[in-house]
């Protein structure tokens, strides 16, 4: 067959090292809010913006949580597209265009709101018009241009010169500032004029924090976190770069919290007031110094648009794989990998153009569906901890999975606009994270489709079950199918996807963890997975709430309980996000560099074995049988049964002792003849 032309150019031909793997993945995880936004909620929130190292490092527990498993079924299965997996698992048309649409709509929004904040950005670097589009329209047009030239490669080549460049935009930044203006305990409580930083959280606040550090839990699920998932060399590679993600919030976050809160001193004495946005402003001030802080400005403004280039790239070319793989390749399924590919960049110039336009046209409203779109996506959880963890007594019907999708995605949208749009705590009641809301009516509705399936189903007996699936049944669309393969019960034609491409038997909640046999993976123990909730619950700030009051004219009535210049409460928060990262690091560690090795000889299942280099890039049609890897494996299969037979016909013989040597020759000479007889 034709070499696939997809894998190498949306997954970079599954080539990457561990420095590329650790580049791309950091720049893409980092994006430009981690630059900007974090400074300027710090400006005007507070110590509360720690909660973006706690949510980072949440992000860093799916994303390695999950990435050991979907990348040994990758290479087991030949999965490419970020939908496969789910395809495959769950054999559903209804849930498979559900996750289509669930990773889709988000990044829309996700790569948007890149497209704003190079606008914005760029246009306050050069003191442009604000409204100006012309930069922004050309910047996507280069970042267009490098995913032509060199897909998901290119595109990873410059996010790790970005990320380069943003890692040492933290370093050196606070290093200045601390300097020219000190640092937090260097601050004044008497003079500091957000006295109210150093108060404990409201309740509301608390709880919220809670919700915001579980709604990014499903960072793992969107395109190009996936992406980065199979296009890595090896495990160890993924390992390499998710050390990094894990210490990266510790070198941006925490930096970008220092920046806010010392910036309002900073702001204050320059007779700044409220900027629009505060981080520029604070560079300006260190413009004015001139000198190294002068140099040191100028690389930051450009650290904070390679940020937001780097995350723009990557949603870009996550959308068009998204896209071309699961709706343009099975509109053409004849169609030449390469022809696809061609087909791939004109989806990824429609997409850019369409992310532009909503960036320009849509003003304020977008803000809002920026503040969900995380909250959309956490409705594909469910879905993929079921397909990944869950065993046969614990699977669930895909309908009920989708149903649940769904309605936590009206719920979302519902609760939002609803009863968070202009929400006042002190009239409205309780605050709800929307994302978290929906996503606990998605569970619930899961768990009530599938108990009432279960219940309402017939029970068949056993007996019957295994004789049949000791036959092959013919499908319409192909010859012989394994019974694995079978639709479900009352299960439509048209709702069951072309699934031939990932091997001939279907993937099970049993395959799954017989492929991961021999892996450690301290995820997938309840032990670790408990421990996990207690310490999200621990970093959540627990405290009192408006401790210390404020006096009428805003300052504190007593003063606060400090630690080095930081609140204790938000010292408390430091604390055991650092004591997570470190549990982080170890589990990320006692996994393998590589999956074990197998055997084909040995008594093994081959429909666990991963696929050679060559079967992986191998691809003529759009659900065309990977037919190498299916002779490899039938071979297998056939040479177990053959020594299975040649086993118990020679055990019989042992048993039965000739009575003299010529029936002893002529029994060998006719036990070939039996072995192919039996088989």
């Amino acid at each position: 067959p034709p070499e696939d032309s997809l894998p190498r150019h949306y997954l970079g031909g599954r080539s990457f090292g561990p420095v590329l793997t650790a580049g791309t993945m950091f720049a893409s995880f980092f994006s430009g809010y981690t630059v900007v936004g974090v400074p300027n909620e710090a400006y005007r929130s507070g110590f509360l913006s720690l909660r973006w190292i706690t949510s980072a490092a949440i992000v860093g527990l799916g994303f390695f949580g999950t990435a050991a498993r979907l990348r040994k079924l990758s290479l087991v299965r030949n999965h490419q597209s970020p939908v496969d997996f789910i395809s495959d698992r769950f054999r559903s048309q209804i849930l498979r265009y559900t996750a289509v649409t669930f990773q889709i709509f988000p990044s829309i929004i996700y790569l948007t709101a890149q497209c704003t904040a190079i606008r914005t950005t760029f246009n306050s670097i050069f003191r442009l018009d604000p409204n100006n589009v012309g930069a922004v329209i050309g910047i996507c047009l280069i970042i267009l241009l490098f995913e032509f030239m060199g897909g998901l490669s290119c595109v990873a080549l410059t996010d790790a010169v970005q990320g380069f460049i943003m890692v040492l935009c933290f370093i050196i930044l606070p290093i200045v500032i601390k300097k020219n203006f000190g640092g937090w305990a260097d601050l004044d409580l008497e003079s500091y004029p957000r006295q109210d930083f150093y108060q404990t959280p409201t309740s509301s606040e608390q709880w919220l924090f809670w919700n915001f550090t579980i709604v990014n839990f499903c960072f793992f699920s969107l395109p190009h976190f996936l992406q980065r998932t199979y296009a890595a060399k090896s495990l160890g590679a993924l390992k390499f770069g998710f050390n990094v993600v894990t210490l990266g919030p510790w070198l941006t976050m925490l930096t970008g919290t220092f920046i806010g809160t010392v910036g309002v001193q900073m702001l204050a004495d320059a007779g700044i007031e409220n900027p629009p946005s505060p981080f520029g402003a604070i560079l300006t001030v260190l413009m004015d110094l001139g000198g190294f802080p002068y140099f040191v400005s100028c690389f930051s403004f450009t650290a904070s648009l390679a940020a937001i280039m780097s995350t723009a790239d990557s949603l870009l070319i996550a959308i068009s794989h998204v896209l071309t793989a699961e709706v343009v390749y099975p509109i053409w399924p004849n169609a030449s990998p390469r022809r696809v590919t061609i087909f791939g960049r004109i989806v990824s110039f429609l997409s850019i153009s369409v992310a532009l336009a909503i960036s320009i046209l849509g003003g304020k409203n977008l803000s809002d569906l920026a503040a969900i779109q995380f909250g959309l996506s956490l409705q594909l959880l469910p879905v993929f901890m079921i397909g990944l963890y869950a065993h046969k007594s614990t699977d669930c019907h895909p309908w009920a999975l989708a149903a649940g999708s769904w309605l936590g995605f009206v719920t979302t949208f519902s609760l939002h606009y609803g009863y968070m749009k202009g929400f006042n705590p002190e009239i409205d009641g309780p605050p709800f994270n929307s994302g978290v809301m929906g996503c606990a009516v998605n569970v619930c509705v899961v768990f009530i489709i599938e108990a009432v399936r279960r219940l309402s189903s017939r029970k068949k007996d056993t007996a019957v079950q295994e004789e049949d699936e000791t036959e092959m049944f013919v499908d319409e669309r192909d010859d012989k199918v394994h019974p694995s393969m079978k639709p479900r019960e009352h299960q439509p034609e048209w709702d069951m996807p072309h699934i031939s491409r990932f091997g001939d038997v279907a993937l099970t909640p049993d395959l799954v963890w017989k492929c991961m046999e021999g892996v450690r993976e301290p995820f997938a123990e309840s032990w670790f997975g408990v421990l996990m909730f207690v310490l999200t619950l621990l970093v959540t700030p627990l405290v009192g709430a408006d401790t210390p009051p404020l006096n009428e004219d805003g300052t504190l009535a007593f003063a606060p309980s400090v630690v080095r210049g930081i609140p204790s409460w938000a010292m408390s928060i430091i604390g055991f996000t650092a004591l997570m990262t470190l549990i982080f690091f170890w589990a990320i560690n006692v996994m393998p560099n590589n999956y074990p090795e197998v055997d084909e000889h040995s008594n093994v299942d081959p429909n666990t074995l991963s696929l050679t280099r060559a079967e992986l890039g191998q691809r003529s049609s759009y659900d065309a049988s990977n037919t190498s890897a299916s002779l490899r494996r039938s071979s297998i299969i056939r040479a177990s049964q053959l020594g299975a037979v040649g086993s118990s016909i020679m055990k019989g013989k042992i048993e039965e002792v000739p009575e003299n040597e010529e029936e002893e020759e002529e029994e060998q000479e006719q036990a070939p003849e039996a072995v192919e007889k039996a088989l």
